[in-house]
């Protein structure tokens, strides 16, 4: 996999000195294209899978949405969706149960996250209801190839 780092930003740059500078700790490990829940919407949604620097821990964003609604672009660990869910097991649910762990107020923020989760086969849709979901078949296999992957960061 190749890695690309967040690019830094700076704030308050005079006479070539950086007085303060905002160091993104996230390091991208993966970028993707998931499409939206519903059928009648337009664009795509871009997200990012990342390693925190500083923790050792992966996170997950939507980072960009080709069309309209707002979302927030937070950072989520993947540790605490995976405890989240890990309450859900033999169960349907709406994207709502990912409040707890996703930040901004907007409700396309969860919707958006459950599309890129389903994406990842982390979640996966319940027949003939597009709007629910349930854990993949391969939830368990995804949960530990990601698990692996930020052990092997840790060397």
């Amino acid at each position: 996999m190749s890695r690309k780092h967040v690019k830094a930003t700076e704030e308050n740059q005079s006479n070539d000195k950086i007085e303060d500078a905002v160091v993104d700790p996230f390091t991208v490990i993966k970028e993707g294209v998931s499409p939206k829940l519903s059928p009648k919407s337009d664009g795509t949604l871009e997200y990012q899978i990342a390693i925190r620097d500083d923790e050792k821990e992966f996170y997950i964003r939507v980072s960009k949405n080709s069309s309209s609604g707002l979302f927030s672009k937070a950072w989520v660990r993947l540790e605490d969706i995976f405890t989240l869910l890990d309450e859900q097991k033999d169960k349907t649910m709406k994207s709502a149960v990912l409040k707890p762990v996703v930040a901004g107020g907007s409700s396309n923020s969860v919707g958006f996250m459950a599309s890129v989760l389903r994406t990842i086969s982390i979640l996966e849709p319940v027949p003939d209801n597009v709007f629910l979901h349930r854990l993949s078949e391969r939830y368990e296999t995804v949960k530990t190839e990601l698990r692996a992957l930020a052990a092997e960061s840790d060397d």
